[in-house]
């Protein structure tokens, strides 16, 4: 097959890629080759057949490489990948289940059949629902010129010069498609929804159930139907535009009411009566023992009908034999196109070339084709499941005020709140799509520390997202004709819970039994390690808050709710992660916040000396130090600890404020030891690149990493020690890392300044 070679082929190529794609119900027995022409005709020289031309090209360019490939394939290559396609099909068809009854819903051209149902004036005119850039469905006197979804309006106009264009109203549609699922609940109430206008359902159990039940149960009686203009009727849609066999229409027509059986049929079109009845729309169903094959049975009868398939796999494999791979849910014109260029058009295909398409394709996409070529697909119906993302997106004329797109960007953010509130979730990571004039589509994504569900969190995130590529094209505007948000990462209820406790928390005892201390102290401690977040990137965290990361403002919020704690012991404790507990008095270990361990001393300095042995990967069996630090006796911290328990309980404010004065001169003490003891242990290195410190982002003059772990420490501590010790705030900007011969004097000028 030509994959590019010459022009004519890659015309013919081209309007491959274009052509009509007369798959749907309502467009058989079409003029494809004038259909083609005039698209073809519409659109050259527009940004729609450039877009399509660069696809084309790239898909070819695939053809290629996949061809290419194919020539170098040997057959040992093909034998061992035949012998793993015959394991796998054995394991898949000992797992074949025909047990359950799947059903597929699809109303019949939902959006425009709303519209006509609520301006009977479109009743016999070819109207399609969209706009003049892409039209999301059409009625079935459209799809007679070749017009359908997916297309631009403006090529619609060419093959329907008569063709009315209504504009969307989601709202409307929703609502509608809100009384379609009532429906759908009396039959599966774990249904699962792909869309406004179609649905799966599994009534094993309904049926179950159905099979006892008495005549009463299964009738039901017509109703008459009234429009917004006062007409009445009692069926809301020709049968000329029906086949004539349809049983719903022609059985509710003879009668005031209608008696349904107890078998998967009969109930399926009770469903579609009520459905009709209660919304004055029709709707098409497959029945099928799972839902690949559901989905390509409620199409064989559309509009307004219902097709089964027997649940045996005879039935399954002679129907699946026949069946184009395009019909199939799940390939679409790329993939058709590849699977083309080597021979395959037909479902048989695929199971006949299994062994050189595990050989051309993905693991996942030839596990896919397997599926297919078997019959198989999914049998549970998972509508709880764990969702991935939420988004909305908006498609609309050229736009390059940067005012509309920043209101566009709002006006997504808060629809997307608030499903996100009807759901109860909220996600970490932020992605703006854009597609420009174009057709070109790009995403960005920003990922941040904790879940975030409100418009002004969505806005904030998705604003910054927006300037940044308005930046990139400057001084060009930024001509967008579709903008979408999406949130994923989904904080699940483990991420709800506290992981870390703020530096103040840590600062104190903290209460621990000795079946959890045993617990952590057999893990490694890299386990127990955070990975590390980009130290090199400073800037490319969007701004959720004006002159605060949102990593400061976080770490701010846990100081405050742990500072309330302190004071307020019988306050509830807070939800948030960054929450800290109110420890006993009776312990005798503190926790470092870098390894999780515990640490067995009350002396800061030793906890610190740990701390600081964590951040340098040092282990703790390599310094022997602090075993020698435990046997110097009590430290000045133990004596004046001492001499508070003697004058405690007499007055509390006095105690605490005498505790913050010691926490302030035991970290000193500690930060002048280390200083101490590494200025004979460590030289400075003249050689390196520049240390930046991943607090203040400020580089640092020295290539000493002890001098370096030191500032960083203080960097993270230095805030907790001001609050404690009531000192006003230090400003980072204005101090850098000493130079070496400055050594502990410097850092504790840094730290201690008013």
């Amino acid at each position: 097959m030509a994959t590019g070679g010459t022009s004519s082929s890659s015309e013919e190529g081209f309007l491959s890629r274009m052509a009509l794609n007369d798959n749907k119900a309502g467009m058989e027995g079409l003029n494809r080759d004038k259909i083609n022409k005039i698209i073809m005709e519409s659109s050259k020289g527009s940004r729609f057949y450039e877009n399509e031309l660069k696809k084309e090209q790239q898909v070819n360019q695939r053809i290629e490489r996949m061809m290419l490939q194919k020539a170098h394939i040997t057959e040992q290559q093909l034998s061992k990948a035949q012998a793993q396609v015959e394991k796998m099909t054995s394991d898949l068809e000992r797992g074949r289940d025909l047990s359950r009854v799947i059903v597929h819903v699809d109303m019949d051209a939902f959006y425009a059949a709303v519209e006509t149902r609520d301006c009977p004036d479109l009743m016999d005119k070819p109207m399609a629902v969209g706009s003049m850039s892409m039209l999301s469905t059409s009625n079935y006197h459209a799809r007679k010129f070749g017009v359908r979804a997916a297309m631009p309006g403006f090529i619609a106009k060419k093959l329907c010069p008569n063709l009315v264009i209504v504009p969307t109203n989601f709202d409307k549609y929703r609502a509608v498609s809100a009384e379609v699922r009532e429906v759908f609940a009396d039959y599966d109430p774990h249904f699962l929804p792909m869309s406004l206008d179609e649905a799966y359902l599994d009534i094993s159990d309904h049926l179950e159930q159905r099979r006892g039940w008495p005549e009463a149960l299964r009738t039901h009686r017509l109703r008459l139907h009234t429009n917004n203009t006062g007409t009445t009727w009692s069926i809301s849609l020709p049968l000329s535009l029906y086949p004539s066999s349809s049983p719903c229409l022609q059985d509710a027509a003879g009668g005031e009411v209608e008696v349904f059986g107890t078998c998967a049929e009969e109930a399926v079109r009770e469903m579609r009566f009520r459905i009709e009845q209660k919304t004055s729309l029709t709707a098409s169903a497959g029945i099928a023992p799972n839902m690949m094959l559901a989905k390509v049975c409620s199409d064989k009868n559309k509009p307004n009908g219902q097709y089964k398939l027997s649940s045996n796999r005879q039935a399954v494999i002679d129907f699946i034999q026949d069946l184009p791979v395009r019909k199939v849910s799940g390939i679409g014109k790329v993939t058709e196109k590849m699977l083309g260029a080597l021979g395959i058009t037909s479902c048989s295909h695929l199971g006949q070339e299994m062994a050189l398409l595990a050989l051309l394709f993905s693991e996942t996409s030839w596990h896919h084709f397997l599926h297919i070529s078997m019959g198989l697909g999914s049998t549970h119906i998972e509508r709880d499941g764990e969702r991935k993302s939420m988004s909305t997106e908006r498609t609309f004329g050229e736009m390059s005020a940067l005012k509309e797109q920043f209101s566009l960007c709002r006006e997504l953010c808060q629809d997307l709140a608030q499903d996100l509130q009807k759901e109860a979730l909220k996600g970490k990571t932020v992605t703006l799509k854009l597609k420009n004039v174009n057709f070109e589509v790009k995403t960005r994504a920003w990922t941040l520390p904790c879940a975030v569900a409100t418009t002004e969190e969505l806005f904030a995130v998705a604003k910054d997202l927006l300037k940044t590529e308005i930046d990139n094209v400057s001084p060009q505007p930024l001509r967008l004709r579709l903008m979408g948000v999406r949130v994923s990462s989904f904080a699940s209820a483990d991420d709800k819970k506290p992981l870390q406790k703020s530096i103040v928390g840590f600062l104190h005892k903290k209460q621990t039994n000795s079946s959890s201390t045993s617990q952590i102290s057999h893990k490694p401690v890299k386990e127990h390690l955070p990975k590390p977040p980009g130290l090199t990137q400073p800037s490319a965290c969007p701004s959720l808050n004006t002159n605060t990361s949102a990593e400061t403002h976080i770490s701010m919020s846990a100081l405050t709710a742990s500072d309330k704690m302190t004071h307020e012991p019988t306050a509830h404790a807070s939800t948030s992660s960054c929450c800290s507990t109110e420890p006993e008095s009776g312990t005798d270990s503190l926790t470092c916040p870098v390894c999780f361990r515990e640490v067995n001393t009350t002396e800061l300095t030793v906890f610190n000396r740990h701390i600081d042995q964590c951040l340098s990967g040092v282990t703790m069996g390599q310094n022997n130090h602090t075993d020698t630090e435990l046997e110097r006796g009590p430290s000045v911290c133990e004596e004046e600890e001492e001499e508070d328990e003697k004058t405690g309980g007499k007055r509390e404010e006095g105690a605490m404020e005498k505790g913050r004065e010691l926490l302030s001169r035991c970290m000193l003490d500690s930060v002048g030891l280390q200083l101490d003891s590494s200025a004979g242990d460590h030289t400075e290195s003249t050689t390196g690149p520049a240390l930046t410190c991943p607090v203040c982002q400020e580089t640092q003059d020295t290539n000493d990493l002890t001098l370096f772990n030191l500032h960083v420490d203080l960097c993270l501590n230095q805030e907790v020690l001001h609050e404690l010790g009531g000192l006003a705030p230090v400003d980072r900007t204005t101090h850098t890392a000493p130079p070496a011969a400055h050594k502990g004097l410097c850092f504790r000028d840094v730290l201690f300044t008013e």
